[in-house]
């Protein structure tokens, strides 16, 4: 079944309209309205083909009317859990998850390997690019063999934020077993990152993630205050989102950000459609933001124009650019835009029920 742009907008309004009336509802407190969510945890590797010695979480979401043949797999970036596609509070504005639901996808939003969620810390050097790709082709296996609750489903969409928009990449062009992939926050080439690396500090500093058990002095946070320069257009953001996104900040992982260059290579051999989504002012990897990255994100024309030579097998290449927004496109202002486009590529490209 192919739902039309209006069908799935007026399911988005209806949605956020039902929230709104409902004292105290947030999207940890409640799954989205007709959704069912719970709590998956799957066994995954570091290497292709190695043991499944490390344990995945992911927020599984079921829409109203039951399993989904399509699935949409939420990956988050760096410092970020599986929270960052459904903001807890703020009455489910800066909820992905609950827009994708409403569409009617079944969607498993996991905390990536080495993250401050509920999954597996290993020796953070082992955390990479590769072993990132590697757990996530886990993650595809068990939603397309049945392992994963609700399955099997018979298409996965991948839908990546920064970092893991890479991990998305890495996995797509390495394993070739994804059908699309909804790619945000990333571009070519790998743009101005001085900022971050100057707001790097390992995660055992910050008394806040000291609790963190495991953590060693490869993983790594960003310095306190410095989140709203480095991921936020500050005019696009609510103050309370970014006092939020600063008192929940996660960690990552310093071999992560040593091996997210080897992103550029492997766009070269992805083979499935895309959608490709960017903050008009995202300060890592657009010139309007004027911090030195080079893609012209004034129009999704200039932005597919700067991108697609970098995806020379991709068969379908759309670009969508989040007006006035900064780098985290899902909690600023008009987020849902950006979650409206998403939901309508993917009823265009990958019905939910196939």
């Amino acid at each position: 079944m192919r739902w039309s742009n209006a069908v799935v907008r007026a399911s988005v309004v209806a949605l956020l309209a039902a929230a709104a009336l409902i004292p105290g509802l947030t999207a940890a407190s409640a799954a989205p309205a007709g959704a069912t969510c719970s709590d998956v945890t799957l066994p995954v590797s570091i290497t292709a083909g190695g043991p499944k010695q490390y344990s995945m979480y992911g927020r599984l979401c079921q829409p109203s009317g039951g399993p989904s043949k399509t699935i949409q797999i939420l990956i988050h970036g760096y410092t970020y859990d599986h929270d960052y596609w459904a903001l807890p509070g703020f009455d489910g504005k800066y909820d992905y998850t609950a827009v994708a639901n409403a569409a009617g996808y079944t969607t498993f939003a996991v905390d990536r390997l080495g993250s401050a969620g509920k999954s597996s810390r290993p020796p953070s050097a082992l955390v990479n690019l590769l072993s990132d790709a590697a757990s996530m082709h886990d993650v595809v296996t068990a939603a397309r063999d049945g392992s994963l609750p609700g399955g099997p489903y018979g298409k996965v969409l991948t839908v990546g934020h920064s970092y893991g928009t890479a991990a998305a990449w890495q996995e797509a062009a390495q394993f070739n077993d994804v059908d699309g992939i909804i790619a945000s926050d990333l571009g070519h080439p790998l743009g101005n990152i001085q900022g971050l690396g100057t707001s790097t500090i390992p995660a055992l500093t910050d008394p806040r993630l000291q609790p963190l058990v495991g953590l060693d002095a490869g993983y790594t946070t960003t310095t306190p205050g410095s989140r709203g320069p480095l991921f936020y257009r500050l005019e696009d953001t609510d103050p309370a989102v970014l006092a939020y996104d600063e008192r929940a900040k996660g960690i990552g992982t310093a071999t992560e950000l040593g091996t997210i260059p080897l992103y550029e290579t492997a766009t070269l051999g992805i083979r499935v459609p895309m959608l490709f989504v960017m903050g008009q002012y995202d300060g890592f990897f657009c010139r309007q933001a004027g911090k030195g990255a080079i893609d012209d994100c004034s129009t999704a024309a200039t932005l597919a124009a700067a991108e697609k030579p970098f995806f020379p097998l991709v068969p379908d290449f759309q670009a969508y650019v989040l007006p006035n927004a900064g780098h985290d496109i899902n909690n600023e202002l008009n987020a849902r835009d950006w979650f409206a486009k998403a939901a309508d590529w993917a009823t265009t490209n990958f019905p939910p029920q196939g």
